[in-house]
């Protein structure tokens, strides 16, 4: 799950069960910007996922 919700990092903090959280923290922006910087960050992303992180921050 991709999210700009601090809510759901929480809830993932306190809860190991459930989906992988992709928290997105990045100030407000057009859709265009941030799809192109999120398009930057998937290598980053995919690591992780990998590595077997289920919230991952990124900044």
């Amino acid at each position: 799950m991709v999210t700009k919700d601090e809510d759901f990092a929480q809830r993932k903090a306190l809860e190991k069960d459930g989906p992988a959280i992709v928290w997105i923290r990045v100030r407000n922006s057009r859709k265009r910007e941030l799809l192109r910087w999120f398009e930057t960050m998937l290598p980053e992303i995919h690591a992780a996922l990998n590595r077997g992180e289920t919230l991952i921050e990124v900044v």
